[in-house]
């Protein structure tokens, strides 16, 4: 683990010195170095930002991937396959699919493309379509808390393709909001991820997640709602695998570097990332999960933003495309 987290603060410090005029955000730079480290690739900064122009370039005009989500999907592109730029097109494909069944445009919904892209799911359409319903089955039972960032996750359930999963879902969301866990859009996220882990009871899962939440009280970081997620993750490994310690341990040397500092969020979340990983081998989880919470906080920093600023609701529309 200490290895892996120092090539991540290496690539950081990479990305950082080639790309800090190019995004508005350092956690997006951050999330760039996790994915090569989650995938044990090599960063190669030149290579990722010429991926990264072609991207911009295939896309249409008024898409997310004219902006700094082309460098997330760059990344993703680069360590998924040996010819990178030949999957643009397919990536974009896979989007309007998507768009097909009526998900919303924006970052989420390329997220999902990228997910599904990587999978080795027989049939796009058929998957996209179940995703859909997966979606349409949450939104059923929480009309306003589901949102497009939920697609990701609709994703990944869509590919496992388990029976009666909205059930298992709010199982999950019930039961934990009955232990301690407060409702709301995090509290669906960690139940989606639960839901994931089949080869698992239910009561097992939910114990598990229970028992890491408490073990969060005694850290430095205590126990937020935007932890619910990592929390997910970390309930499909079991106790005896790993420890929180662990997840305190590289948090420290992460927040002892400058450009860190003040990320407590992030270098909580990417801590508990390299962590599943390890453990589990499942890029793909963490990736989503990662890029998914990533992109919900600078979405709602935006949406801050503009209010403070009043800007014209026309401006505060467009805030997530």
């Amino acid at each position: 683990m200490k290895n892996n987290v120092e090539q991540y603060i290496q690539a950081y410090k990479e990305l950082h010195h080639h790309m800090k005029w190019k995004v508005s955000d350092k956690r997006i730079l951050m999330m760039i170095a996790s994915i090569y480290v989650l995938n044990q690739k090599t960063l190669h900064v030149e290579q990722l930002l010429d991926l990264s122009d072609k991207i911009k370039q295939k896309a249409s005009l008024f898409s997310s991937l004219r902006s700094n989500s082309r460098f997330t999907t760059a990344a993703m592109l680069d360590v998924k396959f040996e010819n990178p730029e030949e999957k643009i097109q397919e990536l974009l494909d896979l989007y309007d699919l998507f768009r097909e069944v009526k998900f919303g445009s924006g970052a989420f919904t390329y997220i999902a493309a990228s997910i599904l892209l990587t999978s080795e799911a027989e049939n796009a359409r058929e998957t996209v379509s179940k995703a859909k319903a997966i979606y349409d089955g949450m939104k059923k039972e929480h009309a306003f808390l589901t949102s497009s960032n939920d697609y990701p996750l609709a994703t990944l359930l869509a590919i496992e393709n388990q029976p009666g999963i909205i059930n298992h879902i709010e199982r999950f969301y019930e039961d934990l909001s009955r232990n301690g866990f407060r409702k709301g859009n995090d509290l669906q996220f960690l139940s989606h991820i639960l839901a994931l882990g089949n080869d698992e009871g239910n009561n097992v899962l939910i114990n598990r997640a229970i028992y890491i939440k408490d073990s969060f009280q005694n850290t430095p970081f205590k126990v937020k709602s935007m932890y619910y997620p990592i929390i997910g993750m970390l309930s499909l490994l079991p106790h005896d695998e790993y420890s929180v310690d662990q997840i305190v341990s590289m948090y420290e040397v992460l927040k002892q570097q400058k450009d860190f500092k003040w990320q407590k969020d992030m270098n909580v979340i990417i801590a508990a990332c390299i962590l599943v990983n390890e453990k589990i081998g499942n890029t793909q989880l963490a990736e989503a999960s990662l890029s998914t919470i990533l992109e919900a906080i600078l979405q709602a920093q935006q949406a801050v933003m503009i209010a403070t600023m009043a800007a014209a609701s026309a401006s505060s529309s467009n805030s997530g495309n």
